[in-house]
């Protein structure tokens, strides 16, 4: 799903509700698929959460202020994952992505987030590492697929958050009921359909 620029408001407000308390993480409500990769379901148990990296930034002009990339990571079913990355950039830029995300069992630490285009688009394909240290991102930058989904001074490739820096969701419920929750199992659950 593209992040919409003209919703900053509605990303503070989100940034608001990430401040409520505690909640109980529910099993994940997707039906379990019969093909799912070994190994995937405890993978995905294993990086859930939200991933948070703070950071010095600036404008152009030499004004300094703080920003922050967010990564969340839901289970959906046996192999799958949602993911949204929101990623700040210099000069106030901003970027993010969010879908649906599948186990790589090839790889056995890797999240692939393959946005489905338009007949006549590229796909954005992002996939997330988990090293020892840190979870890394990649992005399909060949033909511009990914460029839409930030600002001119982004990246969805690049983006790094400390494996130590995982932490529980406590807005899950929150999190659930959003739009860009509902949109991302809408999306997987047509595309995957058979």
């Amino acid at each position: 799903m593209r992040l919409d620029r003209r919703a900053a408001p509605a990303l503070l407000a989100a940034a608001a509700l990430i401040a409520a308390g505690p909640v109980a993480v529910p099993p994940a409500s997707a039906t379990v698929t019969a093909a799912a990769a070994p190994g995937a379901k405890a993978f995905i148990a294993g990086v859930a959460g939200v991933y948070k990296r703070s950071f010095h930034n600036a404008l152009v002009d030499g004004t300094k202020y703080e920003s922050e990339d967010i990564l969340e990571v839901v289970p959906y079913g046996a192999d799958a994952a949602y993911v949204r990355m929101d990623l700040q950039f210099a000069n106030g830029h901003l970027g993010g992505i969010y879908g649906i995300a599948t186990f790589d069992g090839a790889r056995g630490d890797t999240l692939v987030l393959n946005e489905a285009g338009s007949a006549d688009e590229q796909r954005c394909i992002v996939t997330i590492k988990w090293g020892k240290d840190t979870v890394d991102t990649d992005a399909t930058y060949e033909h511009q697929e990914c460029s839409t989904y930030h600002g001119a001074r982004g990246s969805l490739a690049g983006a790094t958050w400390p494996v130590k820096a995982k932490r529980t969701i406590r807005y899950l419920p929150r999190l659930l009921k959003s739009t860009q929750y509902a949109d991302a199992v809408v999306a997987y659950e047509k595309r995957t359909k058979k």
